[in-house]
């Protein structure tokens, strides 16, 4: 089948702005011949850390999802990007897929990173999903980092779709007032000598696990600025510069810092045999490729990894971080969605 990934850079909170894009890209893709097309991680909103996220958690019937079913049936393709979509009294990052019969399938993120547990829950089911096109699942962004949520897939599936938003914390800087910087680096050392290998996490990585899998990846990958607020951020920083303590007199304004860096827009197509079929080159693009399906269900026996990580050189400082935000994360999402709710 002929497949596309999409590739913009998503302004924050504009939806006019971020669906006209992606429509007028899905369309182009569909002129092409893309039978299926991807879109970056949360496409719609931009991806940021703020609280206004949970006002830009939609139900099942907003805006994305209605356009999404109407570029499906209008150009007579499969849809695919993942939204803040609001289910109940839940919130879950949800890769939809939409065929153009108007069918939604909804794969919910399982591994958020670090603050994105702020904002929504994680998932706990992989998808596998039947289609005309043949078998599909579907992950997005730091799943690909574990290990057993790419072996849920192992044989299961004919294609992967990823869509991701991951900025370059291995190249971000913390803006402090009175023109101070702080690079992430600074206080995450690995970041530093193993950037050589993080910078390949997003793109040569994602072929290594399309060669695991023995199944051709669409990866659909946002470009462009990174620009946030940090949350929790004199905790954030503590944790951060643990091991810096001539840094850590920065915690008490971490609060006025902005956090920024640029996202990897590395949208790309590859091969069962991890061969990149397809790149986007510029900032915004459309990478599109046919890829096969052959051999789809005899992929290699062996694991690339020992650890829980099927990206290497994770930094333990970051592993540590995250483990120790969860819990806090989890409790401002909680905070902040109930109050919303009521």
């Amino acid at each position: 089948m002929r497949a596309a990934a999409l590739q913009f850079f998503a302004t924050p909170f504009d939806l006019t702005h971020n669906l006209e894009a992606a429509g007028r890209l899905a369309r182009a893709a569909a002129e092409q011949g893309a039978q299926i097309i991807v879109l970056p991680e949360l496409f719609n909103t931009g991806y940021v850390y703020t609280p206004r996220l949970f006002a830009f958690a939609e139900t099942e019937d907003g805006l994305t999802l209605r356009n999404l079913r109407r570029w499906s049936a209008e150009l007579n393709v499969h849809v695919a990007g993942p939204l803040l979509l609001r289910e109940g009294a839940h919130i879950f990052n949800a890769f939809a897929l939409v065929g153009p019969d108007g069918t939604i399938h909804k794969y919910r993120k399982r591994n958020p990173f670090l603050w994105e547990r702020c904002y929504f829950e994680a998932g706990r089911e992989p998808l596998v999903v039947e289609t005309s096109l043949g078998r599909i699942g579907l992950m997005t962004c730091w799943d690909i980092a574990r290990r057993d949520i790419s072996e849920a897939y192992r044989g299961k599936v004919d294609a992967l779709l990823i869509a991701s938003a991951p900025p370059r914390f291995h190249r971000a800087v913390l803006n402090f007032p009175l023109g101070k910087k702080v690079y992430l680096a600074q206080l995450l050392p690995a970041l530093l000598r193993d950037r050589d290998v993080i910078d390949d996490w997003y793109l040569n990585e994602v072929a290594a696990l399309a060669d695991w899998l023995a199944v051709p990846i669409v990866h659909a990958v946002m470009a462009g600025r990174f620009v946030a607020e940090v949350p929790f951020p004199r905790l954030s920083f503590l944790a951060a510069a643990i091991t810096r303590p001539r840094l850590w007199p920065l915690a008490a304004s971490a609060h006025l810092a902005s956090l920024r860096a640029t996202f990897y827009g590395t949208s790309a197509i590859f091969s069962a045999r991890g061969e990149t079929l397809a790149r986007v080159e510029s900032l915004e693009g459309i990478a599109i490729a046919d890829i096969s399906l052959d051999g789809a269900s005899d992929p290699a026996f062996s694991s690339p990894r020992l650890s829980g990580y099927f990206l290497p050189k994770v930094p333990m400082q970051l592993q540590v971080m995250e483990w120790l935000m969860r819990p806090v994360a989890g409790q401002y999402y909680r905070r902040q969605n109930n109050s919303r709710l009521r």
